[in-house]
């Protein structure tokens, strides 16, 4: 699903750069856009790996200690 709004997305993209590519506005659009999808999967990557690590330190800290006693 992702993939394919995405290829939608940069045919889009470059429909708009060959049109209308020597307009200041669209030029200044186009690298926004192209930076925003950049700052969003730099923060998806920080974030899973955030997440991880968590969830890893959780799973060390939280685990239940079982008694040397034998019964």
């Amino acid at each position: 699903m992702f993939a394919a709004n995405d290829a939608s997305l940069d045919q889009k993209v470059l429909t708009l750069w060959n049109l209308y590519g020597d307009n200041h506005q669209v030029s200044t659009t186009l690298r926004d856009v192209e930076t925003l999808r950049s700052n969003a999967q730099n923060l998806g990557l920080f974030v899973t790996v955030a997440v991880f690590g968590l969830n890893e330190v959780a799973r060390l800290t939280l685990r239940s200690r079982k008694s040397g006693k034998a019964m």
